[in-house]
């Protein structure tokens, strides 16, 4: 795939296609944003309401994997599935579209971005070929998203990362392992993982603070970030190792980084329903109760913040995008073979399925803006 990305064509295509203009008639209401495909494996990004009606949808390149809001909620930048060559800067209500860029050339995009706070730069997570090392792509958000820097991600293959609410640092999760695109997604240094946890200065991208997971962990890449109001990161892994091992996912690191990370502990049949892989999560509208999907176990997985407590589980197959949704330890969720659920945490299982998401093949993640 080329990594210049024909910002032409990809304004054509979605000229041709229309934009569903936002309902408006209700007043503002929250909205989610998620990549998806249809039957015939056309990639598209929607836009839809807590009910399930969508509001917007435009065309993709290709599959995508996560969006970030600008700070006046203004800009969405939606960012290809690793290995990616392309983003694109769409209108938060239309999806219209605003920009295309990509990564340099010898570099892909890992599927994660986010703004800094007054939304004048926006961070990328990317892997240099020859080197193998991560790094954070540094881009203008005021000029057509122009590249302007690049910083040392402080670990190998970078995937997810998200701005603590003081807007001065970026947690980075370098989950450890490295790969090529001649080689897809073959990991290609099993042996020397080393997955981390690093705050890095939004303003000179030096490393403010970093943990592992400890040598018995080394193989539990950490991919996927929520970070809770205190500015504590929880994360998500996907293990490499044997598929009895079945070692717990989900954990904390404690505010700004001033402790340890650490693993929450989960009963060995909840551990064996994630067989091994997180593919998202997610804080609840208070930042209380935590949801992390397995689209390899077709669960979603819920646990208390504050003791890491472990809930209950909700079964849905290929479930992977979790956003909040409106009250306490609710959250919507979509799946590539089940459509879209409002669920509840607990063992109850308590959930609601949104039609309107039915049609097509939801991609990893889901993003929730607005009211």
């Amino acid at each position: 795939m080329s990594a210049i990305l024909d910002r032409r064509a990809f304004l054509a295509a979605a000229a041709a296609l229309g934009f569903v203009g936002r309902a408006g008639a209700d007043g503002p209401r929250a909205l989610y944003a998620g990549a998806r495909m249809d039957a015939q494996g056309a990639a598209s990004l929607a836009l839809f309401d807590e009910e399930g009606r969508e509001s917007a949808a435009a065309p993709l390149p290709a599959r995508a994997h996560d969006c970030a809001l600008s700070p006046d909620g203004a800009t969405l930048v939606v960012v290809a599935r690793r290995p990616g060559f392309y983003a694109l800067a769409l209108d938060a209500s239309t999806l219209a579209p605003k920009a295309a860029f990509a990564p340099p050339a010898g570099s892909h995009f890992y599927g994660h971005g986010a703004f800094c706070a007054d939304g004048a730069r926006f961070f990328a997570t990317e892997n240099a070929f020859a080197s193998g090392d991560g790094a954070i792509g540094v881009y203008d958000a005021r000029r057509g998203f122009a590249r302007i820097g690049e910083w040392p991600s402080g670990g190998v293959g970078p995937h997810d990362l998200a701005l603590t609410p003081d807007g001065r640092f970026l947690v980075v999760a370098n989950g450890g392992i490295r790969t090529h695109p001649d080689t897809g997604r073959d990991i290609l240094n099993r042996e020397t993982m080393r997955p981390n946890l690093t705050l890095l200065s939004v303003e000179t991208g030096e490393v403010a603070a970093q943990a592992e997971l400890g040598a018995e962990a080394r193989l539990s890449s950490i991919r996927h970030l929520a970070i809770a109001p205190d500015g504590s990161a929880v994360f998500a892994c996907q293990h490499e190792g044997s598929p009895e091992d079945a070692p717990p996912l989900v954990g904390e690191w404690s505010a700004f980084g001033r402790g340890p990370a650490r693993l929450w502990e989960t009963p060995e049949t909840a551990l064996f329903k994630l067989k091994n892989y997180v593919g998202s999560l997610s804080l609840d509208a208070r930042g209380e109760t935590v949801a992390a999907t397995s689209p390899r176990g077709g669960v979603v997985a819920f646990y208390e913040r504050a003791s890491g407590r472990y809930l209950g589980a909700h079964a849905m197959p290929d479930v992977c995008g979790v956003a909040p949704a409106g009250r306490d330890r609710a959250f919507l969720v979509t799946s590539g073979a089940a459509g879209g659920r409002r669920i509840e945490a607990g063992e109850s299982g308590v959930a609601m399925a949104l039609a309107g998401l039915s049609d097509h093949i939801w991609d990893n993640h889901l993003l929730r803006y607005g009211a």
